[in-house]
């Protein structure tokens, strides 16, 4: 995988375009479940997706899986993925504030169409 994304990299880059991945949530995760080694990887942007709920967490680990992700990039920018389905909106707004203070540069909401009106109000509340 890593050849693959280097090579598409390269390509990418070659026409002065960004590239980005959703990528599991953290390298340890990452590398145990699905060989990704996506901290390796010369990426613009990475959306690690810190979908809590999928392994049994509650918000903090959010914030655990931004700093572990960010302790292994350096530089480059890191948005949380976030699972809209698993978060109504006071604890959208947690997991927004938790992300930010651990030092993701944004947040991403992964989900179709659930993000209702409330949701928007929690956001602009969480970004100030």
């Amino acid at each position: 995988m890593t050849g693959a994304v280097r090579e598409l990299a390269r390509e990418v880059h070659g026409h002065g375009k960004p590239i980005s991945a959703a990528v599991f949530p953290t390298p340890a995760i990452a590398r145990r479940l699905v060989r990704q080694a996506w901290d390796e990887w010369p990426l613009d942007r990475v959306f690690p997706m810190l979908y809590h709920s999928f392994y049994l967490e509650d918000i903090p680990w959010i914030g655990d899986g931004v700093r572990a992700g960010l302790a292994a990039l350096g530089s480059t920018p890191l948005s949380a993925g976030l699972y809209l389905p698993a978060l109504d909106p006071p604890r959208l707004g947690a997991a927004v504030a938790t992300a930010r203070e651990a030092g993701a540069d944004g947040v991403s909401l992964f989900e179709m169409h659930g993000l209702t009106d409330d949701h928007l109000v929690a956001l602009r509340d969480a970004l100030g």
